[in-house]
């Protein structure tokens, strides 16, 4: 299987795991599934990861350059997309806990995941301030 049909499959996989987090908010399998959704990303991103590890190089990371060249063929690219997926799926799913947690309107939070989806750390950072906003409170 390619790169490609890789990228297709992740991308498609993912989608409904981010419509159980805008649409059953509450719905007490919403837990289990989406860590499932996480877990199965996670074993293509391992997969990537071990097959790639030929080309790894440690000082690659101190550099700008060094990041750009370990990108530079499909499936190095392709393993960094599905780290970002994984992750801010992990992420948006945190946010429902946490506004769940503080009795913060799910409404409220819509945009947060939508961000989160998009933009990963822009959701993170919106959903920090509804919450501070909301509990008056600059922990957790």
């Amino acid at each position: 299987m390619s790169a490609s049909d890789v990228f297709q499959i992740v991308n498609t996989i993912v989608l409904p795991a981010w419509l159980i987090l805008i649409f059953f908010p509450s719905k007490s399998w919403r837990n289990p599934v989406i860590y499932g959704f996480s877990i199965a990303m996670s074993v293509v991103y391992l997969v990537y990861v071990i097959t790639g590890l030929g080309d790894f190089d440690m000082e690659s990371f101190s550099e700008l350059e060094g990041i750009k060249a370990m990108f530079t063929s499909d499936e190095a690219v392709l393993t960094g997309w599905v780290h970002y997926l994984v992750f801010d799926l992990l992420v948006g799913n945190w946010i429902l806990n946490q506004s769940r947690k503080h009795n913060i309107s799910h409404f409220l939070m819509i945009p947060c995941l939508l961000l989160c989806f998009m933009f990963g750390p822009v959701g993170f950072l919106l959903y920090y301030i509804i919450k501070t906003i909301h509990t008056k409170r600059l922990d957790e």
